[in-house]
């Protein structure tokens, strides 16, 4: 064997690398600046590695590292991930994990997802019995329907003096409860401020102040919910479901208020909540009661659940702990810590925008066309007047025939007539006639000028039915009568409230 010993090797002009054209095999360390070759065995290299063209792997299984890759352009795995070096896209058919270390995804741990953006499925489903309509149990909750009260402005309407008596209703399917208080209150569908969005707010205005309190004086304003429309909470069962109730409030009085459920079927049931009013400007107030897995809502007409508001609670409600989880019915606790709203006269209490959901989240309010509202409103309701809603009176036209319709049918028992209307939708339950003024019956182009009062009501939910009493002047006929209204200050009303 041979051997070669030289501190340098060139080619034979002295001048470049020498050429092996058959090879070369080292078993030692080869050690050069620059290497241009192919390998076919193991390559160890314990240095830096540069690579100027496009490093090609083949039959690669995994790659490691303990420090950052950082590629040119995409990096590709398999047929379906792609990490886009341009633009941070991450690109997958799918994306598994619980999303806790992902940030601006809109994806939270809890299974919610919140996007400014647009979300496309297949299908959406419900867990908690939220859906895109009808989620809203509350009637009326925009307060735009208000038939009874007067005309305050062209838009408004009021009520005033209110606290006298017990029940009170106000805008339509809403009271105003007053027990055993000194202070009155005016309320109004109020155009003059409401949160952006709203076209009116309501108004609850303290006009006669009650600075001390007896221990029985409470003021609320609530609504009441039939038992059908209460169902999806699933109420004394396993599946029971939250309660979320939100709302725009703001008022002059500052301080806590409290919110309180009311179970009416069975077993009555109560529930109570605060909140705290600590400014004079339109907030959102969110309150989620927990679910009640005891007393079963009956499905039917009848109050199930009533929302209340409250105002003034004495020192019969106004003690102890609030109590914060469902009990059978008890005025402990009911309303601890409320404010005295009646203490002045400077107070307003304004709402708009009252939701109550089945389910732990409160979603953005349920917007309603109008006639949606009123057909609500009309199960419980519904009022007739000279000067509203196109209705003419045989006084401003000095026209008996012109003066609108408000029942229609024929003679009866006499001079008498027997007269209906439909009721669009059904009412309630068989409807009471609440007030009944300057309504005349007429024949043709004839009123008969006498007095006329309601001497029977056979009404079911879905007919208007009377025998209106005439106290003479009319012929004894089956022929086709009218009730009209004789003059423009003529007020004719039903109701089925519950």
């Amino acid at each position: 064997m041979s051997r070669i010993r030289a501190n340098t090797i060139t080619n034979q002009n002295a001048n470049g690398a020498p050429n092996f054209p058959d090879g070369i095999t080292v078993s030692g360390v080869v050690t050069a600046t620059t290497i241009n070759q192919n390998i076919t065995g193991d390559l160890t290299v314990t240095g830096n590695v540069g690579v100027g063209g496009t490093l090609t792997y083949e039959d690669v299984t995994n790659i490691d590292s303990v420090g950052i890759i950082t590629a040119r352009t995409d990096v590709l795995v398999g047929s379906t991930i792609k990490l886009g070096a341009s633009s941070g896209i991450i690109t997958a058919t799918s994306f598994r994990g619980d999303a806790s270390q992902m940030t601006g995804a809109g994806l939270g741990t809890d299974g919610s997802a919140n996007t400014s953006g647009i979300i496309t499925a297949t299908a959406f489903v419900s867990t908690a019995g939220q859906f895109f309509a009808e989620r809203n149990k509350l009637i009326n909750g925009e307060f735009r329907i208000m038939q009874r009260g007067a005309s305050a402005s062209s838009t408004d309407q009021q009520l005033e003096n209110l606290g006298g008596t017990a029940e009170n209703y106000t805008a339509d399917h809403w009271q105003l409860y007053c027990q055993n208080t000194s202070a009155r209150f005016q309320a109004r569908r109020f155009h003059g401020d409401h949160p952006d969005g709203f076209g009116n707010s309501f108004r609850i205005s303290c006009t006669t102040a009650d600075t001390s309190l007896a221990a029985n004086e409470e003021v609320q304003f609530l609504q009441k919910i039939e038992g059908f429309d209460t169902q999806d909470f699933a109420k004394g069962t396993s599946s029971a479901k939250q309660y979320t109730l939100s709302f725009y409030a703001k008022s002059t009085k500052t301080g806590t208020y409290v919110c309180r459920l009311l179970g009416r079927h069975n077993t009555n049931r109560c529930v109570s909540a605060s909140y705290t009013i600590s400014d004079t400007n339109w907030n959102r107030y969110v309150i989620t009661f927990p679910a009640d897995t005891n007393t079963v809502d009956n499905s039917d007409n009848t109050e199930a659940l009533r929302v209340v508001w409250w105002l003034v609670a004495g020192s019969g409600v106004n003690n102890g702990t609030l109590q914060t989880t469902w009990t059978n019915s008890t005025d402990t606790g009911a309303a601890t810590g409320q404010v005295n709203f009646a203490d002045s006269t400077s107070n307003i209490f304004y709402l708009a925008g009252c939701q109550l959901e089945v389910g732990p989240v409160a979603t953005p309010f349920e917007r309603r066309k109008y006639i949606r509202d009123l057909h609500d409103s009309y199960r419980y309701y519904r009022r007739w007047k000279p000067g509203v809603d196109g209705i003419e009176s045989a006084q401003s036209p000095s026209d008996n025939f012109r003066a609108s319709t408000i029942l229609s049918g024929g003679g009866l028992d006499g001079d008498d007539a027997g007269l209906d209307r439909q009721l669009i939708p059904p009412m309630n339950h068989k409807p009471n006639v609440e007030t009944f003024s300057t309504l005349r019956l007429s024949a043709g182009d004839a009123i008969f000028d006498n007095g006329t009062t309601v001497q029977d009501n056979y009404s079911d939910p879905s007919m208007i039915r009377l025998h209106i009493d005439n106290e003479g002047g009319m012929a004894n006929d089956r022929t086709f009568k009218r009730l009209i209204f004789k003059l423009d200050s003529g007020d004719f009303a039903v109701e089925a409230e519950i």
